[in-house]
């Protein structure tokens, strides 16, 4: 049946084309913004790509192009293990939706970049029915309980304009969304059919929070243009209702589309609400800054571990150690904890953090004890990684590496971890394809995702893009970022440079020059890697190798 509505009619009418003086005013407006203004290479992005595709070269708007042109990269250029496109053209989108959430969300003209591709949208409509509903708001100042683990619960979306035979969606949106943050050990999630026959339009937010004794809560809005579907998404703390994420999801609808594009939009919001970097561990973790260790719940030690994860720096490893050996010296069944003390005791073995007895033997065993309490829990699977990693059985590693993904490929910063494992393990096509899967869901990834980029470059031959990708790991005061960079320069015969490194690298680790072979093989599966690492150090004027 033909559709006839003044509605329609109006989404149709509105969708002209703009004209290219209107599109470079609108492109101006936007990178005239604060966030623009302090991102450089996102104002150089935007403007390339626009003025590309006004000037007739939509179609050479490829990763290498703008990898050139923009990022200044040199002409052996390989987008395919240098991320930096990829990477920034997700910054880019998430960039130009918080603007039309936020100060952009009258604009007439709509300037967009589908995921997977770098050619610019440019469209002339008007959103006025569904902008300025979800406005970014800062997190509150209020404290959470950040003691226990947080709850959160889907709410049915509002219908802002929805025909009724796609009324389906929003309960098919709710239960999938339900489902999949049920996967994150971090969260407890309330059944959707409990709050399926909520009307948000008819309940205020305080009492549908009060209903269901949640932390968090998951709202938002579908509205339908033509054959376009157009959903708002928030996050919004109960304590007091503050929203404190959102954003906005523009999707084709076709019978044959619509399960990708589900798929798609859940998969992006849980990553961004859910992660272990995500919103509601930012909240919660922020909730119990400045605690002392002997202070600290359960969750609150688990949150600690995560912020190790990051910093890699031994004091963070002896406070996370401190309190996750409290949390399960009170609560034994704790799987998260024992998969966390799993990561510690392993990182005190190939680090040489603290002074513990038998790491190697009490990591192996704290994993182990982790899938017995939970065989679901993806951070125990990660600590049999390691275990397998220091026995260099590489079949063990893809094997467990696979199951962490299995278990919930949602959870963006475990599969990079995963992905990260299976690199190790040589197989890098895999490895970096979910490492790269891991940092587009949040980029707030660790740096130390990039070593296995290093280690590849490293034995392809290709020193000086190791050199750069040591850049980008970061992490000076960690003694690896010295001892790559040592073994590069000598490969590089720049000598004078690489003994400083390794001046640097005996001053951080002093046992180093004893311990050379032992610490390398620590992450390396091959002894012919190995050798390819001591070949570089010893170029670089290491004694005693």
């Amino acid at each position: 049946m033909e559709r006839r509505s003044s509605d329609t009619t109006k989404s149709q009418t509105t969708t002209l084309a703009p004209s290219a003086a209107e599109i470079s005013a609108q492109m101006e407006k936007i990178v005239g913004r604060p966030d623009f203004q302090r991102a450089r290479r996102l104002r150089e992005f935007l403007r390339f790509v626009v003025n590309e595709r006004l000037d007739g070269r939509a179609d050479s708007l490829k990763a290498y192009t703008i990898g050139l042109e923009v990022f200044e990269r040199p002409d052996n250029f390989d987008p395919i293990t240098d991320t930096i496109v990829r990477v920034n053209a997700g910054k880019l989108r998430r960039a130009l939706e918080r603007y039309y959430l936020g100060p952009g969300r009258q604009d007439k003209i709509l300037i967009s970049i589908p995921k997977g591709r770098y050619v610019p949208v440019f469209q002339n409509q008007d959103f006025d029915q569904t902008r300025g509903e979800n406005n970014p708001v800062e997190p509150a100042s209020e404290s959470l309980d950040s003691t226990k683990i947080p709850t959160i619960a889907v709410l049915p979306f509002r219908k802002v304009r929805l025909e009724s035979s796609r009324e389906f969606i929003i309960n098919g949106l709710g239960e999938e969304l339900t489902m999949a943050l049920s996967r994150f050990s971090g969260l407890r999630v309330i059944a959707y059919y409990s709050t399926a026959g909520f009307k948000p339009e008819q309940c205020g937010q305080d009492q549908l929070c009060r209903q269901f004794g949640a932390t968090f809560v998951i709202t938002g809005s579908i509205y339908q243009t033509a054959d376009e579907l157009r959903l708002n998404v928030a996050l919004v703390r109960t304590d007091n209702c503050q929203q404190v994420w959102s954003q906005r999801y523009e999707r084709n609808f076709t019978i044959d589309s619509f399960l990708s594009a589900l798929d798609d939009i859940v998969q992006s919001v849980v990553a961004a609400v859910a992660d272990n970097y995500g919103i509601i561990s930012k909240i919660t973790a922020t909730a119990s800054r400045g605690k002392a260790v002997n202070e600290l719940e359960a969750y609150e030690a688990v949150l600690r571990y995560y912020h190790y994860e990051i910093t890699l720096d031994p004091r963070d490893h002896e406070e996370a150690l401190q309190a996750l050996e409290k949390t399960v010296a009170i609560d034994a069944e704790n799987a998260l904890a024992w998969a966390g003390l799993s990561g510690l005791y392993f990182d005190a073995f190939a680090l040489s953090f603290g002074d513990l007895k038998n790491p190697r033997e009490r990591g192996a065993e704290a994993a182990r004890k982790a899938i017995s309490i939970d065989p679901c829990c993806q951070y125990a699977y990660i600590g049999m990684c390691f275990t397998n990693l220091l026995q260099r059985n590489e079949e063990e590693i893809i094997r467990n590496a696979n199951k962490v993904i299995e278990l919930n490929p949602n959870a963006g910063f475990l599969v990079g971890t995963a992905g990260w494992y299976l690199a190790l393990a040589g197989q890098y096509d895999e490895g970096f394809r979910f490492i790269e899967s891991s940092i587009q869901l949040n980029p707030l990834f660790p740096s130390w995702f990039h070593f296995p980029y290093f280690l590849k470059y490293y034995f392809d031959g290709k020193y000086n893009d190791a050199l750069e990708t040591i850049k980008k790991f970061g992490l000076t005061d960690l003694f690896w970022n010295p001892l790559m960079q040592a073994a590069v320069l000598g490969q590089l015969g720049r000598i004078t440079e690489a003994q400083a490194a390794i001046q640097r690298l005996i001053s951080l680790k002093p046992d180093f020059p004893a311990k050379t072979r032992f610490y390398i093989s620590c992450y390396l599966t091959k002894d012919k890697w190995v050798d390819l690492v001591l070949e570089g150090l010893k170029k670089a004027g290491l004694k005693g190798v």
